[in-house]
């Protein structure tokens, strides 16, 4: 495997999700001129070499482009250790994954899948329904809110346009609290600046008060016909890891099928100019 290529990993547990992975990576990886790696975890490694011919007959069945650059790896271990660890090995640049939605979430945030994707060092892209090529990625929704880790996600959507021409969509929290109020404003100033530099389209749309910030955004993204929303990890401050809180569960396992990128942050954020 060619060291310096990029590389999207893809997860297949041989369901219709996972087809609808495949076709979202694959648009990814053309877009990108990356690899895609189709990948099973599986319980004994004796079961590698069956495995990899099954991933091949699945990939067939997907019936992606031909032109696409495909590689197969199946690797002994459990789900929530060893789809990280193959990113990394192999030095993916994207994950993507498909869910069942409402109802497989619901089975992650039980276990500790979901704590895998909170965890990795590499976006997590998941997915529920096919994608639509000719718009991909052309339109994503941004959550800006008063965490100090909304800044890291301006660094992906960056990436991100360059190779889908994506206009951003800024969408603000509305809260009254004159402390947060300021941290939110901040935060908005800093990723206007942060776009208008690098030339990337963007709009700003502020959220209702009527409702909760994370049904709202489900609700406006659907409106608009996002297909893409953007969303972070946040620190706990009891324990040393990053977590997923409810709000960003119910924006993955969103109802209306919208892809969703999930970032972590970095820990040197901070020596970005305007950070506080």
């Amino acid at each position: 495997m060619e060291k310096n290529k990029k590389t999207v990993l893809v997860p297949c547990d041989f369901t219709e999700v996972a087809i609808n992975a495949l076709h979202h990576a694959a648009i990814l990886a053309k877009k990108i001129n990356a690899r895609l790696v189709a990948f099973n975890v599986v319980k004994k490694e004796k079961e590698i070499v069956d495995t990899i011919e099954q991933l091949k007959q699945f990939v067939v069945k997907a019936n992606l482009p031909k032109d696409l650059e495909l590689e197969y790896a199946a690797k002994e271990g459990n789900i929530y250790d060893t789809i990280k660890e193959k990113a990394e090995e192999i030095g993916a640049i994207f994950i993507v994954m498909g869910t069942h939605g409402i109802s497989g979430m619901q089975k992650l945030i039980g276990s500790k899948a979901l704590k895998v994707i909170a965890n990795s060092v590499i976006p997590f892209i998941v997915v529920q329904d096919k994608p639509i090529p000719d718009h991909y990625f052309s339109k994503i929704v941004i959550p800006v809110d008063f965490t100090v880790e909304n800044k890291e996600k301006l660094k992906w959507a960056h990436y991100i346009s360059v190779y889908f021409n994506s206009t951003m969509i800024l969408y603000v929290v509305n809260i009254t609290d004159e402390v947060l109020l300021k941290k939110v404003k901040a935060n908005l100033l800093f990723a206007k600046k942060y776009f208008e530099e690098r030339e990337i389209n963007y709009e700003i749309h502020i959220a209702g008060s009527d409702k909760k910030f994370e049904d709202s955004i489900i609700e406006f993204s659907d409106k608009i016909k996002a297909n893409g929303l953007l969303i972070m990890t946040t620190k706990d401050p009891q324990f040393t890891d990053y977590i997923f809180g409810a709000e960003e569960q119910q924006i993955i396992a969103n109802n209306a099928k919208i892809p969703v990128i999930c970032i972590n942050p970095r820990t040197d954020i901070k020596k970005f100019q305007g950070f506080n």
